[in-house]
């Protein structure tokens, strides 16, 4: 939804509103969208969405807007803005049923002046507290663009335990809704191609991505894109976990999580030494805290939750901040503190196997129930699958393996088993080289 404004709205990121119109310049709109279009969460259990507001030239200006939530039965679900992180809300699940979440924005200028943006709504479902349920985890809702460039994006659908299940489903729907970005779907990724010959204005379109859950429910994201005037560099903020993409993180009070953040201009160049700033890490949930090494974007997130509570399931995002360029690309993280079940390992991530000598290596995958440590007996029909050069050969007990090189190069490791108490599949990968 677009509101016309006589008065150049507020900037974006590091960059200060702008003055209003006084003449000669084109008024701006304004575009709010919801992370969001269907959603579910269980009784008592939260669900994280967000708003977005940009204006026609593709500045973000979230942080100059007011956001208003409202859930149109709050005996079904409740709504919350975060204080966190400006646009981000809270609903919270309280009986069964379905409930129309809905926000308007409000944006303020350098005058003072305000502008209310049209509503946006999103359908959530609410089902029982024991259920297992989903949600689409989205890292850039936020994109920029340049003329030209084809970008590669992923989604990914996490139940309520953090466990990725994108595979389990081949439901998944992509579109488009306007010519500046064409997009081909494949599964819970896609291919974006923007297009944008204007040296004057810029384009948007917003793309859709939708799938039926494993629970039959029905889950809709949205990712708005701008494409930028011709010429504009653009930014964007990718993480990773042992060395591959991760946009989902599991954290319990005694494992933290880490994982690293890069900056990519659209040319493919990391610039991430361009963003010197001090940047940010803001969570939707306040047992969940971040730290970052010195030096570095590698980030440790912890949770002060105490054990035997949970899961709690929330958004974590990280902004680059430059003091050589007004862009502050972000990117966003599921994280599940303290899940009903998973799996975790004891082998330092990524592996390295050493061909010569060649050895044995014990790998072992452990049981996580709420924060606490479980027998490996609460899990059943315990698999392991590898690819890449290495060899398996079972342990002494079902949870553990043992690995060696068989030539160098890069492998993986899957762990899979059932809980027994209520039959979720869980898994658990390891990533690592032979050298």
């Amino acid at each position: 939804m677009t509101c016309l404004l006589a008065a150049c709205g507020g900037g974006g990121g590091s960059s200060a509103p702008t003055t209003p119109n006084t003449g000669g310049t084109t008024p701006l709109t304004y575009t709010m969208t919801m992370s969001v279009s269907s959603g579910e969460v269980g009784v008592g259990r939260t669900l994280t969405i967000s708003a977005l507001a940009v204006d026609s030239n593709g500045v973000d200006v979230t942080g100059n807007t007011t956001f208003t939530w409202t859930s149109t039965d709050n005996a079904v679900a409740s709504v919350e803005a975060s204080a966190a992180t400006p646009g981000s809300a809270v609903v919270r699940g309280v009986a069964i049923g379905t409930t129309t979440v809905q926000v308007v924005a409000t944006v303020r200028n350098a005058d003072n002046t305000t502008v209310q943006v049209p509503p946006q709504s999103a359908t959530i479902t609410v089902v029982p507290a024991s259920a297992l349920t989903y949600s689409l985890s989205i890292p850039n809702p936020n994109l920029s663009m340049s003329d030209g460039q084809v970008l590669p994006v992923q989604v990914s659908l996490i139940d309520s335990n953090g466990t990725d299940v994108s595979a389990s489903v081949n439901s998944w729907a992509w579109a488009s809704s306007a010519t500046a970005v064409q997009v081909t779907g494949n599964q819970n990724s896609a291919t974006l191609r923007a297009s944008n010959s204007s040296t004057t204005a810029a384009a948007t379109a917003n793309v859709t991505v939708s799938v039926t859950a494993p629970d039959g429910h029905a889950l809709g994201g949205l990712i708005a894109v701008t494409v930028q005037k011709n010429g504009t560099a653009t930014y964007r903020v990718v993480t990773t976990q042992y060395g591959q993409p991760v946009d989902a993180l599991q954290v319990f009070n005694d494992r933290p999580a880490t994982f690293t953040s890069r900056v990519l201009r659209n040319d493919g160049q990391d610039v991430t030494a361009d963003f010197d700033g001090t940047w940010t890490y803001t969570a939707t949930s306040p047992t969940l805290s971040t730290s970052e090494a010195a030096g570095t974007h590698d980030a440790t997130v912890s949770t002060s939750l105490a054990k035997d509570t949970g899961p709690v399931q929330s958004t974590l995002t990280v902004t680059a901040v430059s003091t050589k360029l007004a862009a502050r690309p972000s990117a966003g993280l599921s994280v599940t503190e303290h899940p009903l079940w998973a799996l975790v390992g004891d082998n330092q991530q990524p592996m390295t196997l050493l061909l010569m000598p060649p050895m044995n290596i014990p790998v072992t995958a452990r049981m996580k129930n709420l924060g606490n440590d479980a027998q490996y007996t609460a899990c059943a029909n315990w698999t392991w699958a590898s690819t890449g050069p290495v060899q398996l050969s079972p342990g002494f007990t079902p949870n553990q393996n043992n690995v060696s090189g068989t030539a160098p190069g890069d492998f993986t490791i899957t762990v899979t088993c059932t809980a027994v108490a209520d039959n979720t599949s869980l898994k658990l990968v390891y990533f690592g080289t032979v050298k």
